[in-house]
């Protein structure tokens, strides 16, 4: 059945970023309005908003922040050098060294580079930049830091900052698809498309999703790797032939669920792409699911080496066809379902579609083939 479909509220991309990144915790503390963004980078842009004005009323990180100055009256530790340096010219002050309790911090700073780049960027919608205008006014005194790696591996998240995660994490996501006109100094969404941007999105939040809501006594939910099963005689049949490579690189699955009690491993991958299907090969106007995704799953299953029944998954978000109920293939001994997910629907209907579906899951993978 097709179906077409619209942008995802954001509500519920809001929800997918914060069951990704771990911050489920402040999920309910953000209020939304009814509007819908079908460019990723603006929806972003939002949530991102969103989370500032939130971080206004609740009060600013601070750190204590190793301060440098010319002042009067003694305060923390003289820099004799430099203030003798400096009385030569001007008499009756000192510099001083000393810890202050700033939002000025690292933190804040990217924060601060943030705004002022969506500020700057063209594709940012009005109604977007109108708010980060007004919430801008609070960034006064804070200098601004971009998310390189090297400055990201300073920050050090707790249960204190979780808005901080939520929103370091969509600073770093604009950061890295954002580009700089050199002489205009504008900045424009780079020329991505909305799957990549997504992608690890909707894999975590499915991820993480199922670590949350199962039990953990009798689901183990992780993502291992499943590795290959290369001959060990190959260089002995092959090595005067040919240079023998042992290490064809990881295959690091996305979703493996293992129920301890009827012994059977769910391995599933997310897929979100902007179309489920894809017209035959000789385009006679029949589609069908990717043998690439079919071919990458069945190999999961044939090498992993769980002591048990298995069975896999492929997930996609249901773009212009509904196979909410999902569809088999029983593929020489390998069962595969594909199933899509509603992401436009009530969030509470996506988490009920999910856990559901898991139960159907575990009762194919139980039957005998």
């Amino acid at each position: 059945m097709s179906k077409s479909r619209g942008p995802i509220p954001i509500r519920n991309i809001f929800y997918m970023l914060c069951y990704a990144w771990n911050i489920l915790s402040i999920a309910d503390d953000f209020d939304f309005s009814s509007d819908d963004y079908d460019d990723a980078n603006n929806l972003l842009a939002r949530v991102f908003s969103f989370g500032i004005g939130k971080l206004i009323r609740s009060g600013f990180h601070r750190s204590y922040i190793d301060r440098s100055e010319e002042i009067i009256t003694l305060r923390g530790k003289i820099l004799v050098q430099d203030s003798i340096r400096k009385l030569s010219n001007q008499r009756k002050r000192l510099i001083c060294t000393f810890d202050e309790y700033s939002k000025d911090d690292l933190f804040n700073q990217i924060l601060k580079y943030t705004i002022d780049s969506l500020l700057r960027n063209m594709s940012v919608d009005a109604e977007t930049k109108k708010l980060l205008k007004k919430q801008a006014v609070y960034f006064d005194g804070i200098a601004a830091t971009a998310p390189t790696k090297e400055t990201r591996r300073k920050l050090i998240f707790n249960k204190n900052n979780v808005t901080y995660k939520l929103l370091i994490n969509i600073a770093i996501m604009l950061y890295e698809n954002t580009s700089i006109n050199e002489e205009s100094g504008l900045t424009t969404f780079s020329d991505f498309s909305r799957d990549k941007q997504m992608e690890k999105v909707f894999e975590k939040f499915i991820l993480n999703f199922y670590r949350i809501h199962l039990d953990k006594n009798i689901y183990k939910v992780h993502a291992p790797k499943i590795n290959w099963h290369m001959e060990e005689s190959a260089e002995e049949l092959y090595g005067d032939l040919f240079n023998i490579d042992m290490n064809p690189g990881d295959r690091r699955t996305d979703i493996v669920i293992e129920n301890k009690q009827s012994h059977l491993q769910m391995i599933m991958d997310a897929k979100y792409y902007s179309k489920t299907l894809v017209n035959a090969y000789r385009g006679n106007g029949d589609e069908r699911i990717r043998r690439i995704h079919l071919d990458q799953i069945r190999g999961y299953i044939q090498d992993s080496e769980y002591n048990g029944k298995k069975i896999g998954a492929l997930l996609y978000p249901m773009v212009e066809h509904n196979l909410s109920l999902g569809s088999i293939f029983a593929i020489e001994s390998t069962r595969i379902i594909v199933k899509t997910i509603d992401l436009n629907s009530e969030w509470q209907s996506i988490e009920k579609d999910l856990l559901d579906f898991l139960s159907r899951l575990q009762e194919a993978g139980i039957r005998e083939n």
